[in-house]
């Protein structure tokens, strides 16, 4: 065992393409990734500001009043009438729109100015404004009539955008669809109740943990440490063809060695590169980019710990592909498993971008990988270091790392080429 560990890891170690893909092109990233998107991840949103006309073409005080002439004739006690003609005055949805505009949560993102449509739309062409918001003719007042009254129909607003798919566009469009399920809901909730004006929802909103929320280059040097573990796999597959192409593995099997020890010098050697691979990115890291803290030793010590299931998970999956290698007698395992499999398990594992507004189904699968996983278990630790949060993670990885050592022990060819 000890002769074929030495030799894999020296292959490895010498081939310096290999190392090129496993050291230098992850830490590039992280680079480059780190810088570029450091704003967004750190709440800095001056990339996402946006300067936006607003159009009102609705006059809301003659909404207003309109809807508390159409109060005047339903024949409601006094009391029941003067409730609901303050809240026409109180709930005007034009109001609140521009009251949420010009919040201190928003205004510092979204500039609004008053416009013509006319005007506005020329702005819009001309570049000079990101966005148009558009207030109909009958906003209030059909607004109001379905707030208030129950009154069917109801109205829109109008979002006019140059680009409809870029970030700025999707993020106003939140802030106004948002806005409208508020003023719907709250709304829904005075009618049943009973009240005579809008109920009033408070609430806020509170930090879980008492930790700085993670910066982008923690999430990327995360993110492309687990995804590049596994080209570990790959790399050491691909050595294992080229010893069957020159009959090493023929003259192991000749020697009455136990096949089985190659597959486990193999495994130990992947798990031992991606160890080492882990130690590196995340000490240079930390000492580049200060992404990390040094002086906290119980920090470190769960970051050794997950480094060193996913090492071992790593290793298990290197050996089924050395092992399906052998069988097909061919390098296409490890070329497709390198040119598209590993960025398919980044994409779903989140090693680019976070999955919290992807479908269930792809967290779910995520969650399975052992790149998703670790990436899990990392997250857990850095914002909140309880070991016991860990365990769903890392019995994940075991698990996934559990059946890679089955299948790869099931298809390693054994002595005279059976199975």
């Amino acid at each position: 065992m000890g002769a074929f560990l030495i030799k894999d890891m020296m292959l490895l170690l010498r081939d310096r393409y290999e190392l090129i893909i496993l050291l230098a092109m992850p830490f590039l990233l992280i680079a480059i990734l780190g810088f570029s998107l450091r704003g967004i991840f750190s709440g800095d949103l001056e990339a996402l500001e946006m300067d936006v006309a607003l159009v009102a073409e609705d006059n809301e005080a003659q909404g207003i009043e309109a809807v508390q002439k159409s109060v005047d004739g339903m024949g409601l006690p006094q009391e029941a009438e003067q409730a609901l003609k303050q809240a026409a005055e109180s709930a005007s949805p034009q109001t609140m729109l521009i009251s949420l505009l010009n919040s201190e949560g928003i205004r510092d993102l979204v500039t609004t100015e008053r416009m013509g449509r006319e005007q506005a739309e020329e702005s819009l062409e001309a570049q000079a404004v990101d966005a148009v918001i558009i207030l109909p003719e009958g906003f209030t007042q059909s607004a109001l009539n379905n707030m208030l009254l129950g009154a069917r129909g109801g109205t829109q607003l109008e979002l006019l955008a140059a680009d409809g798919s870029s970030p700025k566009s999707e993020v106003l469009a939140s802030i106004l669809e948002e806005f409208v399920r508020s003023v719907n809901f709250e709304s829904s909730i005075s009618r049943l109740s009973g009240a005579g004006e809008p109920v009033e929802i408070s609430g806020g909103i509170e930090t879980i943990t008492a930790q700085d929320p993670i910066t982008s280059f923690q999430y990327y040097t995360i993110g492309m440490a687990v995804m590049f573990v596994l080209f570990v796999g790959s790399a050491v597959a691909r050595q294992a063809n080229l010893e069957q192409r020159q009959m090493v593995f023929e003259r192991i099997r000749l020697s009455n060695r136990p096949p089985v020890l190659y597959l486990s010098s193999k495994a130990i050697a992947a798990a031992a590169i991606v160890s080492v691979q882990l130690m590196l990115l995340f000490g240079l890291s930390t000492l580049l980019f200060q992404t990390f803290a040094v002086d906290s030793w119980d920090f470190w010590l769960g970051i050794a710990l997950i480094s060193v299931v996913l090492a071992v998970s790593v290793g298990c999956l290197a050996a089924f592909m050395v092992a399906l290698t052998l069988r097909v007698e061919s390098d296409a395992v490890p070329a497709i498993f390198s040119a598209g499999v590993i960025s398919l398990m980044a994409f779903v594992g989140g090693s680019f971008v976070p999955l919290d507004g992807m479908p269930e189904s792809i967290r779910t699968i995520g969650s399975w990988t052992p790149n998703g996983a670790a990436l899990s278990a990392y997250f857990f630790w850095m914002l909140d270091p309880d070991v016991h949060q860990l365990s769903g993670p890392l019995a994940r990885i075991c698990a996934v790392g559990v059946l890679f050592l089955a299948a790869a022990l099931a298809l390693f060819p054994r002595k005279g080429g059976a199975a």
